[in-house]
């Protein structure tokens, strides 16, 4: 045996010897560290299961207004998109002034007459008569005309009509020409120019008539006052005549100036835009809702209580309002109770005021309110804090990085929270989340 051969030898002997030493096991490998587990964990606070139990319910805005114009007319100019905020009297949108813009003019008109007319009474009675006949003949005159320009409107509404239907059969036919192979793509791009023409020239004929209408109104009335002038002029003095000409003509020209100044509508409450529904060149009335704001600051949470639960709430009453989607809770005040019950959900309604500056909270989302109870307060935990085992209950109470089991007792309960009568401390931080990886003395990871 060479000395290499008995090194190796003696090596394999004292293995041997060493494994016999130690029950014949061979060592254990290093162990590594323990890992951190992730946990979520939440402070122990006092409360009362009472303040816990919530009333489920929504946002609704404050206010709501639908804005409409208080005449008729074609909306000249508009810019609102649903989300923008406005203030009470911003501007929203306009309607064309062109027709109150004529009828002013012809107020203005009558009403410098008028005003002549004073003047000449003033110098002659007699005279007032005459100028009284000379202003019903203007009026006919102008009524005689407005009637001529209705005619040539309507008559050139039936002619635009008639070009259409000529437009649109040229079209069909063209159409047909151009399936079949016999009619070019430019022959029939070009019918369909005509025939957008045609309708173009129909909506054109439309506001020209709709327009001549308008003016003849305004001429009926000017006629109209001119006539009982000139009765007035033949019954009474010419002063008293030519003086209740002028206080006509007054108020006709105040109440055209009037109709221009509703040409711009404004915002009647401070808001949001929540809804648009009117667009440029679009005919709206009074009865036409252009566009509704919505006021949510500070925004309505809208609740159903039963009688038991009404008794506790009165106006002014504080409330805590949870927002469960935000994670928020936020204090407020019971601003409206309806003492009379809902009889499709009996229970009675009740609103509570939330501030809402920020524009965070925003319609339709659920709330839960909580009522204060007189409750005495005790330590509350959630739910998810307690785990049992063996008849015992337990919690994991934060210790720098490790978990500390402690062994509590319990109380009164509700869906989400607990109350521990004992082993907990008002402060400490429990676990919550990733209670069931942990053992006692478990190297944690608080997260968020």
């Amino acid at each position: 045996m060479n000395k290499k051969s008995a090194l190796i030898a003696t090596t394999l002997l004292l293995s041997v010897a060493l494994a016999g030493c130690g029950g014949g096991e061979a060592p254990a490998a290093p162990t590594t560290a323990q890992q951190a587990i992730p946990v979520q964990v939440a402070k122990v606070a006092k409360g009362s299961i009472n303040d816990s139990t919530g009333i489920i319910g929504s946002f609704a805005p404050k206010e709501t207004a639908q804005v409409s114009p208080k005449i008729s007319g074609k909306i000249q100019s508009i810019n609102l998109t649903v989300g923008q905020k406005v203030n009470k009297g911003d501007t929203l949108f306009t309607i064309d002034q062109k027709d109150l813009q004529d009828s002013i003019k012809q107020s203005q008109e009558s009403y410098q007459v008028a005003l002549a007319n004073l003047k000449q009474a003033e110098s002659g009675a007699a005279q007032s008569v005459q100028q009284a006949e000379s202003s019903v003949d203007q009026a006919k005159s102008a009524l005689v005309q407005q009637d001529n320009t209705i005619i040539q409107a309507q008559t050139s509404l039936v002619d635009a009509q008639s070009s259409v239907r000529d437009a649109q059969n040229t079209l069909n036919r063209n159409q047909q020409l151009f399936s079949a192979g016999a009619l070019s793509q430019s022959e029939l791009e070009q019918s369909q120019i005509a025939h957008r023409r045609a309708l173009t020239a129909v909506e054109n004929a439309q506001i020209t008539l709709h327009n001549a209408q308008t003016s003849k109104q305004s001429a009926q009335t000017t006629y109209s006052n001119a006539q009982k002038s000139l009765r007035l002029a033949q019954q009474k003095t010419g002063i008293d005549v030519a003086r209740a000409s002028v206080n006509q003509a007054k108020s006709s020209l105040d109440t055209a100036r009037s109709q221009l100044v509703d040409t711009v509508v404004k915002a009647p409450i401070s808001g949001t835009i929540s809804v648009v529904t009117g667009t440029q060149g679009q005919m709206v009335s009074a009865q036409s809702a252009v566009a509704t704001i919505a006021n949510t600051n500070p925004i309505i949470a809208k609740v159903n209580v039963s009688e038991s639960e009404l008794l506790k709430m009165q106006v002014g009453s504080s409330v805590t309002v949870g927002v469960d989607s935000l994670n928020k809770r936020i204090e407020a005040k019971v601003s409206a109770v309806n003492p009379v019950m809902d009889n499709d959900l009996k229970a009675y309604p009740v609103e509570v005021s939330v501030p809402n500056g920020s524009g965070e909270l925003k319609s339709g989302m659920v709330v839960t309110v909580y009522m204060k109870s007189e409750a005495p307060k005790n330590i509350l935990v959630s739910q998810d804090a307690i785990t049992e085992q063996a008849g015992k209950k337990y919690a994991y109470v934060v210790e720098g990085t490790v978990a500390k089991r402690v062994e509590v007792q319990t109380g009164q309960e509700s869906a989400k929270q607990v109350e521990v009568t004992k082993g907990l401390a008002e402060g400490q931080n429990v676990v919550v989340k990733g209670v069931s990886l942990l053992t006692d003395g478990a190297k944690i990871n608080v997260v968020k």
